[in-house]
């Protein structure tokens, strides 16, 4: 097989090998695994084409181990291993590429450091979903029952539709202003009482499965979502805080009186591959907020 370095400098990744429906274990290369989301083998994303795609910003100017961390993350964007799932061994892998074993692992300790993969002692290297799912409540005082009873994040959507992107949404996107979009109004509670409203524009046609789900069906998480119905692997997001009054919608989702002070937090969310999927405007009241820091 040609080597990393020959593909990479035309912009391509590395192909994959013929695969026959039943190839023997000692393959080094497996297929995608038969557990790899729906989403992932959907148009745009299909698992049996991910390996053969050119790849993102395959620059010949970059170091090879740094064009490797590429070519892995957008297979990993594409879904071509499921979350959870086992990446093939390191010689494998570098057998695959036509590298050496020390140029595969520093892009591994690369995606290691990103959060994009989790490398487990004795047992191998797995894709990691990123811990994001409460890490716009960290921003506000919660607090449980007295008698230490858990109290679980909910989430109502109240409104979805498709819209064209407005200019800040677009820009954070990468999109030109009115490109289709999706957008979902929410709002999330905690024991019961509202903690956010949330409005969340999403580009289409990569989230058109989202406007087709029964709403009781998308639970208080959207990132496994994305996932699973979208082959969109969230591996991290940016978060801008400011402060502002609630309009009339926001006051009216969270019982506030209009011109109530509010917390904004606008999130920026990206793949694996670093393509931004997300545009999110969250609002809580003020007096909730909380920032701890630590400096050394």
């Amino acid at each position: 097989m040609a080597d990393l370095a020959t593909h990479l400098a035309k912009g391509q990744s590395a192909p994959m090998p013929n695969r026959r429906a039943h190839a023997p274990e000692a393959d080094p290369i497996p297929p995608p695994s038969a557990t790899a989301p729906v989403g992932a083998r959907g148009p745009g994303a299909a698992a049996d084409t991910a390996a053969r795609a050119p790849a993102r910003g395959g620059d010949p100017r970059l170091p090879l181990h740094a064009r490797l961390r590429d070519d892995l993350a957008r297979r990993i964007a594409a879904g071509e291993w499921a979350v959870e799932a086992a990446l093939p061994a390191e010689a494998a892998l570098a057998r695959h590429y036509g590298v050496a074993v020390n140029t595969l692992r520093r892009a591994l300790e690369q995606l290691e450091r990103e959060g994009l993969i989790e490398r487990r002692q004795g047992r191998g290297t797995f894709v990691r979903r990123a811990a994001l799912q409460g890490s716009l409540l960290r921003f506000f005082r919660l607090s449980g029952p007295e008698d230490g009873a858990a109290i679980l994040p909910e989430a109502r959507i109240l409104s979805r539709g498709r819209c064209r992107l407005a200019a800040e949404s677009a820009r954070a996107l990468g999109l030109r202003p009115g490109h289709p979009g999706l957008q979902l109004r929410r709002l999330r509670l905690w024991g019961g009482e509202p903690l956010l409203f949330e409005r969340i524009d999403l580009p289409l046609p990569a989230f058109a499965p989202l406007a087709r789900l029964p709403e009781a069906e998308f639970g208080a998480l959207l990132y496994p979502l994305y996932h699973t119905l979208c082959g969109r692997l969230v591996a991290r997001a940016e978060d801008e805080i400011s402060f502002a009054e609630a309009d009339a919608e926001t006051a009216a989702a969270l019982g506030l009186p209009p011109g109530a002070p509010v917390v904004e937090i606008r999130r920026i969310a990206f793949a694996a591959d670093g393509v931004p999927v997300e545009a999110r405007l969250s609002r809580g009241p003020a007096a909730r907020f909380r920032y701890r820091a630590t400096a050394t």
